[in-house]
Order: C-alpha cells, then sequence, then structure tokens
C-alpha cells in the first residue's frame, strides 16, 4: 500500500493572515510525492482595495504532510502598484480529506489555511470561479 495520497484536482483555497484573507482555488498536479500548480485568489487586506493574486507553485507530498512554495508571482485586476512576497505553505490532509495548516511569506507574515477539494463542471472557460470583482 502507497503512503502518498494523490492530491491532483482544484481545491478550493482559503487563508487568514490577522489583518486581512485570501479566498480562491489551487489546482495542482501531483506525480509521485512531486507537486506543480497555480494558486489564484483574491487578497482583502483590511481597509484596502481587492487584489487577485496568481502564484504557480511546487511542493511535495510525504504522507499526510503538503510542502508547496511559490516560484513566482502575478498581480492582476488591479490599479496599485504592489509588492507581492512569495508564500510557503505546510499543511496536513485531515482525516475529512482536507489539507490544514499554516503559511509564511518571505517578509515574515504568517497565516492559516485551509484547502477542501471541488468536484469542477467546467464551461470551457479558462476560470470558472469567479471572484467577485470588477
Amino acid at each position: 500500500m502507497s503512503d502518498t495520497i494523490d492530491i491532483t484536482g482544484r481545491w478550493l483555497f482559503s487563508e487568514d493572515f490577522g489583518y486581512g484573507t485570501d479566498s480562491g482555488y489551487v489546482e495542482l498536479e501531483q506525480k509521485g510525492s512531486r507537486l506543480s500548480g497555480t494558486l489564484q485568489f483574491a487578497e482583502q487586506i483590511d481597509g484596502e482595495e481587492t487584489f487577485i493574486v496568481r502564484q504557480e507553485i511546487y511542493g511535495t507530498v510525504t504522507g499526510r504532510i503538503v510542502s508547496m512554495k511559490s516560484k513566482s508571482c502575478e498581480i492582476l485586476f488591479n490599479n496599485q502598484d504592489i509588492t507581492y512576497e512569495l508564500d510557503s505553505w505546510k499543511g496536513k490532509i485531515t482525516d475529512e480529506g482536507k489539507i490544514t495548516g499554516n503559511s509564511i511569506d518571505d517578509e515574515g507574515t504568517t497565516g492559516r489555511f485551509v484547502m477542501e477539494r471541488v468536484n469542477v463542471q467546467t464551461s470551457g472557460s479558462s476560470d470558472d470561479i469567479s471572484f467577485g470583482i470588477n
């Protein structure tokens, strides 16, 4: 029996980092214990305009432990000049099938995240989840 759990697919993603939240999704592809994918979310910092972040990520799955890091970042749908620090996440696959854990960015800001697998029926568009931002 394999010790590695396959987490390939789309996951809803939410994170709370104390003075703001992230909400979006992550698309993961797993080959053996290696992960790659894209994480895209709306970031709402208290008192500031919401913006969209897309990060290309990589990582590993070892047993129930998931470790991911951002290798690049792009800010979308924003009129501000934003410097965004790359993120890292480390979590555990729960008995309920969620992934929960902690995040930290290159500046030292920490947070708590939850990922929950979703079954998505695509409409043929490149992005099936709306962030509700105009």
